[in-house]
């Protein structure tokens, strides 16, 4: 006997198996709701597509209409002119004295975020204890 080289397979090379109709029938129905649910999403996401351009475009809108009211809005603050109240007319104005209560609340706030943890820790279980004793 001469050497023989052993036959190699190709790496490439397709492998068969064998189904019955049933299996095939099957793995054939798999596949076709398969390519169902990717086309559905791929409609899904040209849908997506169409509808986020329109989004972007309406806020470029409504971007462009703002602008516009703003300008509008300058120019009638520059024709009317500035009104100049006496001293005595500015107490009774009830605008100042909402701003600055509005101060005051801010400064409040400001405060109790300076509290730290503990501190309130503390105070709870203190509240806690004066509960206890009734």
């Amino acid at each position: 006997m001469k050497g023989k080289t052993p036959k190699v397979k190709n790496m490439g090379s397709p492998v068969h198996i064998k189904l019955d109709a049933y299996e095939a029938v099957v793995g054939k129905k798999d596949l076709l709701s398969s390519e169902i649910n990717l086309l559905k999403i791929s409609q899904s996401v040209s849908n997506y597509k169409k509808l986020r351009i329109e989004e972007l475009s309406k806020k470029e809108l409504i971007r462009k209409r703002m602008m516009e009211i703003k300008k509008n809005i300058t120019k009638i603050q520059n024709l009317l002119p500035i009104l100049k109240l006496p001293k005595i007319l500015q107490k009774e104005n009830p605008f100042i004295e909402i701003e600055s209560e509005n101060e005051s609340i801010e400064i409040d706030l400001s405060k109790s975020k300076e509290i730290d943890i503990e501190s309130q820790l503390k105070e709870i279980q203190a509240k806690l204890e004066k509960l206890q004793e009734y």
